[in-house]
């Protein structure tokens, strides 16, 4: 039986603890009852302000970005390979044509030249002939040099 005491004893301490723990309980309960507590969100939706404005001009920008991709693409050509090979090819052949005249036209002037002292050389030549054949010509030709040349 004594031990039955001392458990029901020890039963008797531990419920006056527990009420006691109970009515501080709920003075705290009440306390926080009268208590009002508003949480500050206004650095949070400013801050959500700020990312949603800047997330809308980065959608704006891209819009517009995607706008004039999209314009572009509208307004190219497709062209197929052979028209472009071809068309490099009529470069090329245009470009060496004229490349071609201008070494040409550069060398008008040399072979000028070389014309002109062949000319000279044949038709000399031919004088010469005419003047060793024909005597009369030659004494002719000696007088009129003398006399052009005294002037």
């Amino acid at each position: 039986m004594a031990k039955l005491d001392e458990i029901a004893e020890l039963l008797t301490e531990e419920i006056s603890e527990f009420e006691k723990s109970i009515a501080r309980l709920e003075k705290v309960h009440d306390g926080m009852k009268n208590l009002q507590l508003r949480p500050d969100t206004a650095g949070i939706d400013a801050l959500l302000k700020g990312y949603s404005n800047n997330q809308k001009k980065n959608i704006e920008e891209q819009q517009k970005l995607m706008q004039r991709i999209l314009r572009k693409v509208e307004k190219s050509i497709l062209l197929p390979s052979w028209a472009i090979k071809l068309s490099w090819g009529l470069l090329v052949c245009v470009l060496l044509v004229i490349g071609f005249s201008v070494y040409q036209v550069s060398r008008i002037s040399k072979k000028e030249e070389a014309a002109y002292i062949k000319g000279r050389d044949s038709v000399m030549g031919h004088y010469g002939t005419f003047l060793e054949e024909s005597t009369q010509a030659k004494e002719l030709y000696q007088k009129w040099i003398e006399e052009n040349g005294k002037k």
